[in-house]
């Protein structure tokens, strides 16, 4: 079976995570996106993909806007719905 992880809807309904990660070397903070408030405030139905997300994205420490993600496996702690 093929999951397809388009949309934050998705990722949650998946039990998948999703990282966001700073590229300023002097920073590098990582943190894991609240995926539920995300999509309360975006919408289920927004896209999950990097162009979807990335210019909306700021690192809280440094105020860099560039910055990568990365897909986080399912696990107790994101339970899927």
């Amino acid at each position: 079976m093929t999951v397809i992880l388009n949309t934050l809807g998705a990722l949650i309904d998946n039990g998948h995570g999703l990282g966001v990660h700073c590229l300023n070397p002097d920073c590098r903070r990582h943190v894991e996106l609240d995926l539920p408030a995300l999509a309360a405030k975006l919408g289920r139905d927004h896209g999950s993909m990097h162009r979807d997300l990335a210019p909306l994205m700021v690192c809280t420490a440094c105020g860099q806007k560039r910055v990568q993600f990365t897909l986080l496996a399912p696990n107790p702690s994101r339970p899927r719905r």
